[in-house]
């Protein structure tokens, strides 16, 4: 009688091990993987394409270096096209996730499009690895000018002067920052808006920043040739244009005020804008005289003189101090 075979209790206990070693693999694969950390985390969605976006073009920019792609993008947004400009800033990014230049580009444009939560994260997120990066210094100054705070755009401002005492495009915010501000800062802003125009004597802004700036410490007589110098750059150039009229206006020089502000505004607009400056004066008679004109020439379409008319009533009404 032959012995009954007897299969050894072996084979559960390499299953059992092989299955304990997958799963001591899997978790290893799983906690061993590569973690985003929080700043190519925010690359990665900010290099999501966005609807509309055209693979077929980011292909033909593929074989590009971040720097050419950088550059372009720098050309695109100073013309004013922010799609191409974020296009090839992402894909900058992409080649190169730590190279700040498009980074910061992307902040501008975020900033342009008027999506400042976005633009100010982008913008700290530069500072936190360039701490004295001046694109992104300067993008936060121009946010807190833009939402009234004077005083953080002023530190920043004057912290980036300290740094490039030589850079017009920093005076020239300084110097808007301290008109924003007024009073004894003007004095300040002078000097600065001088510079500006010493540097760069064929931009018209900067003679238009310095004429406002007389303008604004009433000096009105002293504006006029800066605004008219900004004009003969740009004839073409509506802000110096409505501002000379300002000048000539506050200089009593109505009759050239209203020349300039019909070829800018129409003259329904243009007795507005006179009416609302003598307001501002406290000039009640000539104020209403300008605003009953403004309703006359328009009285359909035009309600702003109708609101300011009713604004220099209920000031009128209000006792003197």
């Amino acid at each position: 009688m032959k012995n009954p075979t007897i299969t050894p209790c072996l084979t559960s206990a390499p299953r059992a091990a092989t299955g304990l070693l997958c799963s001591l693999l899997l978790i290893c694969m799983v906690a061993c993987a590569p973690v985003a950390d929080p700043y190519h985390q925010r690359i990665a969605k900010l290099t999501v394409l966005e609807n509309g976006d055209d693979d077929s073009f980011k292909e033909k920019i593929a074989d590009l270096p971040a720097e050419d792609l950088t550059e372009k993008g720098n050309v695109y947004l100073n013309q004013g096209n922010l799609e191409l400009a974020r296009l090839h800033f992402s894909a900058a990014l992409q080649k190169q996730p730590e190279f700040l230049p498009p980074l910061a580009g992307m902040g501008q444009v975020f900033f342009k499009r008027g999506n400042t939560a976005r633009a100010r994260e982008i913008f700290n997120t530069v500072l936190e690895k360039d701490p004295q990066n001046m694109v992104a210094m300067l993008g936060l100054a121009r946010l807190a000018r833009s939402r009234g705070d004077y005083a953080t755009a002023e530190t920043l401002l004057e912290r980036l002067y300290a740094l490039h005492p030589e850079n017009p495009l920093i005076m020239s915010e300084l110097a808007i920052t301290y008109d924003s501000i007024g009073q004894d800062r003007l004095i300040k802003a002078e000097p600065l808006h001088k510079q500006v125009l010493e540097l760069q004597p064929d931009i018209p802004a900067g003679y238009n920043n310095l004429g406002f700036n007389y303008l604004l410490q009433g000096l009105y007589s002293e504006a006029v040739p800066f605004f008219s110098k900004a004009l003969a750059i740009d004839p073409a150039d509506v802000r110096a244009k409505n501002n000379l009229a300002t000048a000539f206006l506050l200089n009593n020089e109505e009759i050239r005020a209203l020349q300039l502000f019909e070829d800018t505004l129409g003259k329904p607009a243009a007795y507005n804008n006179i009416g609302y400056l003598y307001m501002t004066q406290g000039n009640w008679d000539k104020a209403e005289r300008s605003f009953r004109k403004a309703l006359e020439l328009n009285p359909v379409f035009y309600l702003r003189a109708q609101q300011n008319l009713e604004r220099l009533n209920s000031l009128r009404s209000q006792p003197a101090d």
